[in-house]
């Protein structure tokens, strides 16, 4: 700006400069055309001239003087108003990034919710899955503890009535035996000499739930007693004739099976 008035000040010496040269050979030409006026009077002219001279070059610097305030003024006016507005784009700029970075704020706590509500619900699907799993196997725990017992008491409830049979079978002399009477060593119901199997006469023998003071060969060393055909000729003679066949193979079956059973218990 000091730059601007050294330059329009100087600008207006130029000018009042040319002016002055004007100025003075007007008063020349004046002094020309006049030779009679005296030097008194010209000395009033051109003191008159000098003073017109110069009051109208300062009447011209004023008016450009403030010609030039009103336009640093105008660029004052521009400059601030440029301000103002890159302030205000500024701050229009920021309140749109402030809103756009609030927006992104709600949408990704709105997804961290819908996250976390998804992970509650899944949480809670997995627990009530587990329960039930948990609540299945205990079923099923209880399901096989039932049967366990259910066959324990069985193989029990078996073994009591397959001795009291025996028992009976020996006591009682006279009257007639089916195949169907025989008490027949195993646990399931015997209806023909198939039904009799090393398998089934094992399990039923050597269960660990019945004669527990008695070792695995003591039991078949007793069996092999009350099966061997020898012996159980006391009771094949009360055998109904049309079922002596049946019994006679279903004791060879029974004690060829014990016979086997104490093979490999020796052997063991």
């Amino acid at each position: 700006m000091a730059n601007t008035y050294a330059w329009v000040v100087e600008q207006e010496f130029v000018q009042v400069d040319r002016k002055n040269r004007t100025t003075e050979q007007w008063i020349f030409e004046q002094k020309i055309r006049s030779p009679n006026v005296g030097t008194q009077e010209r000395q009033n002219i051109e003191e008159r001239v000098r003073r017109r001279m110069w009051e109208e070059a300062m009447n011209e610097y004023e008016i450009e003087a403030e010609r030039w305030m009103r336009h640093e003024e105008e660029m004052r006016r521009k400059r601030v108003a440029a301000e103002r507005e890159r302030e205000r784009q500024r701050a229009k700029a920021k309140a749109g990034s402030s809103l756009q970075d609030e927006l992104r704020r709600f949408e990704f706590e709105a997804r961290m919710r819908d996250k976390q509500e998804r992970d509650r619900e899944a949480e809670k699907h997995r627990e009530d899955r587990y329960r039930a799993q948990q609540a299945a196997r205990e079923r099923e725990r209880e399901h096989r503890e039932r049967i366990r017992a259910e066959r324990e008491k069985s193989i029990v409830n078996v073994w009591e009535k397959y001795e009291k049979q025996w028992v009976s079978l020996i006591s009682t002399s006279s009257e007639p035996i089916r195949f169907s009477d025989i008490p027949w060593p195993v646990q399931h119901t015997v209806t023909a000499p198939e039904d009799l199997t090393p398998t089934g006469i094992s399990a039923f023998l050597l269960s660990a739930l019945h004669s527990q003071n008695q070792s695995r060969k003591e039991r078949i060393r007793n069996a092999q007693l009350r099966w061997h055909p020898d012996r159980f000729q006391r009771v094949m003679r009360r055998v109904r004739e049309e079922d002596k066949g049946l019994v006679a193979e279903g004791v060879g079956i029974v004690a060829r099976c014990l016979n086997d059973m104490m093979t490999k218990e020796k052997r063991a």
